[in-house]
């Protein structure tokens, strides 16, 4: 049997897509055709493909992303649609994929990668630890009548707001380890595979002005707040936007979930709910660094990273 390792081709993606449906049965084929073909980061040599005399029999994606690392932004690849085909498992495959994806990150100076799982025992081995994040089950009636000022006005967000939401994400998370760069392009290609609520993100203002905002959407466990950022000064607002998505989730008759960096205001707001059950996250996020580099290795260990699950891969 011939067994080949290279980069994918085009002509192979309808087999790609067939290979993640069947390994991931719990997610649409519509996601993984959405991550690939819009997403503009995306080159055919980042899908890396194990070859089992001509077939597809194995698959990995390198998302490639800017993540910043002590506020620096350093290139990085996001390790994600790790699938083999149930008929060619138990011959190591995966782990060959796993060691030419590293690789061909370095190749192109990637410096740091990161990943999330439900088999972090998998990647151990290739140098990726766990991150700390907290998960989070909430009361939406208890976050609804979660105390604050009453100072901000909160209302769904437009299309129009992107650059307002953008400029506050940027402010928010400038000097942070773990948070994704982003531009304008870039947040609306993930609205091709997020799925959020079409009414599910809102904006708090304050004299006519975005301070803060917040983005959740409906899923099978809750109803999962993606990510929330305030202007500095404006971390009430972030109490004013979780009561709004508290009375959602009351209409929808779901409770709240939602993983949160482990320091920011949100995470703090649904600590104080008197019933929020706080865990680990089924599929916690992985890192590595791929480079000799001790500020990043001391970076990473200076925990909690800023990272939302809109921006997961």
């Amino acid at each position: 049997m011939t067994t080949v390792i290279r980069a994918a081709r085009r002509a192979e993606l309808p087999a790609i897509f067939n290979l993640l449906e069947l390994a991931f049965p719990e997610a649409s084929r519509a996601l993984f055709v959405a991550q690939t073909e819009r997403d503009s980061t995306f080159r055919l040599r980042h899908g890396r493909v194990v070859l089992l005399d001509g077939e597809v029999a194995a698959y990995v994606r390198i998302f490639a992303r800017t993540m910043l690392v002590g506020g620096r932004p350093l290139p990085a690849g996001g390790i994600g649609s790790v699938a083999t085909h149930p008929g060619a498992r138990g011959r190591g495959l995966a782990s060959a994929l796993m060691r030419d994806a590293i690789e061909q990150m370095r190749r192109e100076r990637m410096q740091v990668s990161f990943l999330f799982t439900g088999i972090p025992r998998f990647y151990a081995p290739f140098g990726y630890r766990i991150i700390r994040q907290p998960y989070f089950d909430a009361d939406p009636r208890e976050a609804a009548l979660a105390p604050h000022s009453g100072l901000y006005d909160v209302r769904g967000a437009e299309a129009g707001d992107v650059p307002r939401l953008l400029a506050i994400y940027r402010r928010a998370v400038a000097a942070s380890t773990g948070a994704i760069a982003r531009t304008r392009r870039t947040w609306r290609d993930a609205t091709h595979w997020l799925t959020e609520d079409d009414d599910g993100c809102f904006v708090a203002e304050r004299n006519g002005l975005p301070a803060a905002y917040l983005r959740s959407r409906c899923r099978a466990y809750g109803h999962e707040i993606i990510e929330a950022e305030c202007l500095p000064g404006h971390e009430d607002a972030i109490i004013a936007l979780l009561a709004r998505v508290g009375g959602r989730a009351i209409e929808q008759g779901e409770r709240i979930a939602s993983t949160a960096p482990d320091d920011h205001q949100l995470t703090m707001a649904l600590r104080l709910l008197p019933s929020t059950r706080e865990s680990a996250p089924l599929h916690p996020m992985m890192v590595r660094a791929l480079t000799d580099d001790p500020p990043i290795d001391a970076a990473f260990e200076r925990e909690p990273l800023h990272y939302w699950n809109s921006d997961r891969i």
